[in-house]
């Protein structure tokens, strides 16, 4: 099976012969504005096309719900290793995640693992290093852990600034110390999810 990633030359020829096929249409007493208009909103079309979202194939699903599993039933050192292993090889095959739910779900599910194999001492090192290698193919921004930080920030910001405006003009001395609360009630959980996240 070719690799999402791949896939897309797969539809470079078909590109090709279409527009191929209908520059052929425009007919020679055409004026030239119109035959380059014609063949502009065909390659233009064209790249649409080729900007869309492709499906994950179905030997991907198989593999990576196999990589869950057995990540998933993981239990002693070696076979988390193991797991970790061909959960980083499935995602450097094909270049991460083609979606943003299957990125979600994986994710989700490494951290749950990760925190319960923590609690239980069962956490060193070097898993944690193989933790973050498949992070950083699957989820290299980190986007699945920071984005409800990240709206929640953006919704508390309106209301702190409001508060910070009538901090400035009703007790103008404290406006110091309220400008660094404020900055660490909305700043504080991203930078902490980042720090030791």
């Amino acid at each position: 099976d070719i690799p999402i990633s791949r896939s897309v030359l797969h539809f470079m020829p078909l590109r090709c012969a279409l527009l191929l096929s209908l520059s052929l249409h425009v007919v020679a007493g055409t004026t030239r504005r119109k035959a380059l208009l014609h063949l502009g909103g065909m390659q233009l079309g064209a790249a649409f096309t080729s900007a869309l979202p492709l499906p994950a194939s179905a030997t991907f699903k198989a593999d990576l719900l196999a990589a869950e599993s057995a990540w998933n039933t993981a239990a002693s050192g070696p076979e988390v290793s193991s797991a970790l292993q061909s959960l980083l090889t499935l995602a450097q095959d094909y270049d991460g995640m083609p979606t943003d739910a299957l990125r979600a779900e994986l994710i989700g599910l490494l951290r749950e693992k990760r925190g319960g194999l923590q609690a239980s001492g069962a956490w060193d090192g070097a898993k944690e290093e193989e933790y973050l290698r498949v992070q950083r193919v699957v989820d290299p921004w980190r986007v699945v852990e920071l984005q409800p930080l990240a709206q929640r920030a953006v919704l508390e910001f309106p209301l702190v600034y409001i508060s910070l405006l009538a901090v400035q003009q009703l007790l103008p001395r404290l406006f110091t110390q309220a400008y660094g609360l404020a900055v660490v009630i909305v700043f504080g959980p991203l930078l902490a999810q980042i720090l030791f996240g």
